[in-house]
């Protein structure tokens, strides 16, 4: 009876051993060329995918998604809609709708760039070049771009001249 309880204590031993061997040996804890380890190199797909949520969060304005699917709306309604004709003799309005058609298509350039390196493990900061393309790509197309464009199709529906004197 006693040797049944030991031979099984000893091979509970053995097993906390060899997983313990494996754990520190496993290719996730490689060293990368620079010596550094690799930012989520024990962390699941989950874990990575929830941290490009939360840096997608902190750095997309409440509204962009808003005035993103304005901005579809807007271009499925008026612009797509118009002859050629119209287009070509207002070369104006074909330059404001190229500018925004490129600033939201540098959106997702980025946002996919992003989410590739979070999905490979990679730590994304807040100062990464790609984060900072990403904000200014979000604030050009919804002050400036989209507006100028809405202005430019329904002169009616421009935003209003503000003084900040006066607020």
């Amino acid at each position: 009876m006693h040797s049944v309880f030991y031979f099984i204590v000893t091979l509970l031993m053995l097993l906390c051993i060899v997983l313990l061997l494996m754990k520190e040996m496993s290719p996730e804890q490689e060293s990368t060329p620079s010596g550094k380890l690799k930012a989520f190199s024990t962390s699941s797909a989950e874990e990575r995918e929830d941290y490009f949520s939360m840096l997608m969060s902190r750095i997309t304005p409440d509204y962009f998604w808003r005035v993103n699917s304005e901005y579809i709306d807007f271009t499925y309604a008026t612009i797509k809609r118009m002859r050629i004709d119209e287009l070509t003799t207002r070369p104006e309005l074909f330059n404001a709708q190229r500018r925004c058609s490129d600033l939201n298509s540098a959106v997702y350039k980025y946002y996919d760039n992003i989410k590739k390196r979070c999905a490979e493990g990679e730590h994304v900061s807040l100062a990464d070049i790609e984060v900072l393309n990403l904000r200014q790509c979000f604030n050009e197309l919804s002050h400036e771009a989209y507006p100028a464009l809405v202005a430019l199709v329904w002169p009616h529906y421009q935003r209003p001249a503000i003084d900040l004197a006066d607020v």
